[in-house]
């Protein structure tokens, strides 16, 4: 089964699934299918030391989703992407070859992003075929949503209610699609993954993860990799207006598969949060080791993760350097009403060694006009010291959906 189309054998299902409830179906009309519209319009603009240009991208994605439903359990859904870039392309889209530019990896062009035949009970879920696929807080697997291309996974997803505090989350994938779009190389990748998440809900106030994710890719053997882990997050209420969370994970990696490198690294990250009122704060660091001892320099793999959501939103760490990285930051946030502002700042480093990477703040300012409509302005200044270059980047964004 390893490299088998799952997305096919969607298909497939589907038209098994339509002959089962066929029956049904003749004494009851199926009800009409939900469609679903989203557009996203982008400008990004970025300023990268050490070329010769400055980017500026303006896309907008297209993304039609509709949903058939079959039965009060059985349904099937497809969703299609269009990615379109307007005005002229001075950009590195990561397969244009604008190297001059630094790199917007929003490739234009039309990508299937879902294709799934789903069976929903009381208590467990079972999807077959392509589908988004984000586990906990996307640390280690996620779709990459921030991206225009989303990357997706063809694959078997099973959810249960083990017990009402007990719940399991099991997929089997055997391609990545990733945000780069089919016409790059490593637009995908054959894969084979076994996913599992445990998630332990003993009170509103605790929650506890134990994860075992085994990564192995075909097309990417150097970040396969073999990774357990634990999660552990506390919630108080203490007023009507004001509460705090803690959160801590600590995780453990090997190589895996056809891997050629032999490693072992770990990762943790302790955060604090506290919300009063209108403002957020909070105060964290995480760090992701590397095999330095051994003399391997191989830094802890994030190879599936939604990366844009850690160490900075001007992405200079989508991968783990040698040294490993070792991120301090803190936030603050305010919202009113339907306004939300949000400022990040980092001071990262090596996490063997200790080598002053750079510095970095992110700012973010985002508006709902109404349920359809938003407007997002985003900011990222990443200052170096020993490693990568100065660069700032820009976002305006709109957002509509239907």
């Amino acid at each position: 089964m390893r490299y088998y189309s799952l997305t096919a054998l969607a298909i497939v299902a589907a038209c098994t699934s339509v002959s089962a409830v066929a029956e049904e179906a003749t004494s009851a009309a199926l009800a009409a299918p939900e469609l679903k519209m989203l557009f996203r319009y982008r400008l990004e603009a970025v300023d990268q030391e050490g070329l010769a240009e400055n980017a500026l991208a303006s896309t907008l994605l297209s993304r039609f989703s509709l949903t058939q439903k079959f039965n009060h359990s059985w349904s099937a859904g497809g969703e299609f992407d269009y990615v379109a870039a307007i005005g002229d392309k001075n950009y590195n889209d990561s397969i244009n070859g604008k190297t001059a530019y630094p790199v917007v990896a929003d490739p234009a062009g039309a990508d299937l992003n879902q294709a799934f035949i789903q069976y929903q009970s009381d208590s467990q879920t079972l999807k077959i075929g392509r589908q988004r696929i984000n586990l906990a807080n996307e640390r280690f697997v996620g779709g990459v949503g921030w991206r225009q291309n989303e990357q997706t996974f063809d694959a078997v997803r099973y959810q249960t209610s083990l017990s009402p505090e007990l719940k399991l989350d099991y997929s089997y994938s055997s391609k990545v699609n990733r945000v780069f779009g089919s016409k790059s190389p490593q637009g995908d990748w054959s894969s084979d993954l076994h996913l599992l998440d445990l998630r332990y809900l003993p009170s509103s106030n605790h929650q506890l993860g134990a994860f075992a994710y085994l990564m192995e890719f075909e097309d990417a053997p150097l970040v396969s990799n073999q990774t357990l882990g634990l999660d552990y997050q506390y919630s108080q209420v203490l007023s009507q207006s004001s509460r705090y969370q803690l959160y801590g994970s600590y995780a453990w990696q090997q190589d895996a598969g056809d891997n050629p490198n032999s490693y072992k690294a770990d990762y943790w990250i302790l955060e604090a949060s506290f919300w009063l009122g209108a403002w957020q704060s909070g105060v964290g660091v995480e760090v992701l080791g590397s095999d330095t001892g051994s003399g391997n320099g191989i830094g802890f793999a994030t190879p599936l993760a939604t990366l844009h959501k850690f160490q900075g939103f001007a992405d200079k760490f989508l991968t783990t350097p040698a040294n490993g990285i070792e991120d301090k930051y803190i936030k603050l946030g305010y919202k009113l009403d339907k306004l939300e502002l949000i400022a990040f700042y980092h001071w990262l480093e090596a996490a063997e060694g200790g080598a002053d990477y750079g510095k970095e703040l992110d700012l973010q300012l985002s508006y709902s006009l109404n349920a359809q409509h938003a407007v997002l302005l985003k900011y990222a200044d990443y200052q170096a010291n020993s490693l990568h270059t100065d660069t700032s980047k820009w976002w305006l964004q709109w957002l509509a959906k239907y």
